[in-house]
């Protein structure tokens, strides 16, 4: 992959690392994938450095020609550099695999234009501690009337044919606010072999629930319109067409799969109610390590019915 690592930031002001120094291995690290967002990259990797798990935050600037790298790096992300603009999915692949060289236990992402709120990150990392062996996604489908109805619609529609494909109901397939597994993004290599612009984050959630790793929803709270700095680089049209022919093509190898339409539309969608989770318990979910303690907080800290409460597979 083309990248420039360890070249010097373009700030001069920019934060050196002192060789001596002893490294340290935080539990999480956040990876944004970022084309052209100077107006945006240096709040957001503040934001992401003042959350209280202290996440190592990894900008994979993809190809931008502005001050995206050199203002990254001045608000103390490290930053990896491709020399081209070479897509989402790559940017994805080359931060998880730097991610999990420091020693990320989880991995978790975030858009680089503002349109997520960094301080999720804190529910979807304490969701991602009680449930290990989920990819947990900050859902934006609660929040319909704040989406443009084309986003909505195309998001919708995406998420019937992942789910599909995926063997079970996924809620906004389409979400760039996410935390991956440490041990999924390994047995998949990172994701290098994955399709390499939109088209990622929906193939890297089936090849998931292929091999066991299913999702878990959060509500969030999307910005939009005018609240955005710049207009997505999403096209809804476009890119969801992307999107369904590369899952046809993977239900077309499987023979259309129907049982996983069947469980995709059968199984009740597992969703976090956020407004009864106890703050005070995931604040603690870090530190259980005795299983029957865990399940108690699981218990405790979801507003789901026992038939809707996630089971691990």
């Amino acid at each position: 992959m083309d990248e420039t690592a360890g070249e010097p930031p373009l700030d001069s002001a920019a934060p050196r690392q002192n060789p001596k120094a002893a490294p340290i291995t935080p539990r999480w690290a956040v990876v944004i994938p970022a084309f052209q967002e100077e107006a945006t990259i240096g709040g957001i990797v503040q934001a992401c450095r003042a959350l209280p798990e202290a996440p190592h935050v990894v900008v994979v600037d993809d190809g931008s020609t502005d001050r995206t790298a050199a203002l990254a790096a001045a608000s103390g992300a490290e930053v990896v550099r491709h020399r081209s603009n070479q897509g989402k999915g790559a940017a994805l692949a080359t931060g998880f695999a730097r991610a999990l060289a420091a020693g990320a236990a989880g991995v978790a992402t975030l858009d680089g234009d503002g349109q997520h709120q960094p301080a999720d990150l804190s529910l979807l990392f304490a969701c991602a501690a009680l449930w290990p062996e989920r990819i947990v996604i900050g859902s934006r489908r609660a929040a319909r009337h704040a989406m443009p109805p084309a986003r909505y619609i195309a998001n919708r529609v995406a998420d019937f044919w992942v789910s599909w494909a995926a063997r079970h109901p996924i809620d906004d397939s389409q979400s760039g606010l996410r935390v991956y597994p440490a041990e999924f993004l390994r047995k998949i290599a990172c994701g290098k072999y994955l399709a390499r612009g939109f088209g990622f984050e929906s193939e890297i959630l089936i090849v998931g629930g292929r091999l066991g790793f299913r999702t878990l929803a959060v509500p969030i709270a999307p910005i939009y319109g005018h609240q955005l700095a710049r207009k997505s680089h999403f096209r809804p049209v476009s890119d969801i067409t992307r999107i369904v022919l590369m899952v046809a093509g993977y239900l077309l190898r499987w023979g259309m799969d129907p049982l996983g339409l069947w469980r995709s539309l059968a199984e009740p969608r597992a969703v976090i109610c956020r407004e009864t989770v106890e703050d005070d318990l995931l604040a603690k979910a870090p530190f259980l390590s005795v299983p029957r303690q865990a399940a108690a907080v699981r218990e405790r800290a979801t507003g789901l019915s026992r038939e809707e409460t996630p089971q691990e597979p």
